[in-house]
């Protein structure tokens, strides 16, 4: 708690302490955080303090409340900014200070077919890298990641372990290969069996569908991604602004 934490009213210190102790994983996702009573007990305050300090925390984003069950910790949602291109460890990291980690499911050459030849831009057939992994963040499964890159750009390239370590840090480091653009599609779908039981939700739960193709400093394609990401767990914005050129254009509408 912050030295001038003891100016601020007893709930509103109750809930930052809750918070802290939520984003150090002291209080793990899905676990039930104390109830009124037992703050009441525990701080020294009124059942109504208590009760304002953990309405606090649901409004924060960090728990959920469930009459006759009790609050549970459910932190606030990753998000991204589709202007933005970076790597899914790095957009945490920027969020949060938990640990992040990754499952490989598959790490294998494969020929690319007409979909893969269209957005990588290579010839049916070309070998391509496949790397699907599933990233998770405190323990919680968050997306399935498919990476597909051209095997001729990356020669070697899984003999890394990408389980451990960054695809975009190597292809950058170890390559000499810096992504500077890409194109975005941002879409909606219903997990699958298959999906679900990778990312622990129900069948029929909503994911977010965000496929992408990165290029290079010579606009060469170097990968074509698709993310299936948890509706519950991530979010996208994007940042906006009218040019100059065309502010005094914008029709007006009176009412």
């Amino acid at each position: 708690m912050e030295s001038a934490d003891y100016l601020l009213p007893k709930y509103v210190q109750i809930k930052n302490m809750i918070i802290e102790k939520i984003e150090s994983n002291q209080f793990e996702e899905n676990s039930k955080l104390p109830s009124e009573r037992e703050i009441s007990e525990k701080y020294g305050v009124s059942r109504m303090t208590a009760r304002k300090a953990l309405k606090m925390v649901v409004e924060s984003g960090y728990a959920s409340s469930h009459v006759g069950k009790g609050t549970y910790v459910h932190k606030p949602k990753l998000t991204k900014n589709l202007t933005e291109i970076e790597g899914f460890s790095f957009m945490v990291r920027k969020q949060r200070d938990g640990t992040i980690a990754s499952r490989v499911l598959e790490a294998k050459i494969i020929e690319a077919d007409s979909l893969l030849s269209e957005k990588l831009k290579i010839p049916i057939g070309a070998e391509v890298y496949r790397i699907m992994r599933i990233r998770i963040v405190d323990g919680v499964p968050i997306a399935i990641q498919e990476s597909n890159l051209p095997v001729q750009l990356f020669p070697n390239l899984l003999a890394h372990d990408f389980g451990s370590i960054s695809l975009y840090r190597t292809i950058f480091e170890e390559y000499g290969v810096k992504i500077v653009s890409s194109t975005q599609i941002l879409d909606l779908e219903y997990a699958d069996k298959q999906k679900a039981e990778l990312l622990g939700i129900k069948e029929h739960d909503a994911l977010f569908l965000f496929n992408s193709v990165s290029y290079d400093e010579n606009n060469n394609a170097i990968e074509y991604c698709i993310h299936h990401m948890r509706g519950d767990k991530c979010s996208f914005y994007n940042e906006l602004r009218t040019s100059s050129s065309a502010s005094g254009s914008l029709p007006f509408r009176k009412g």
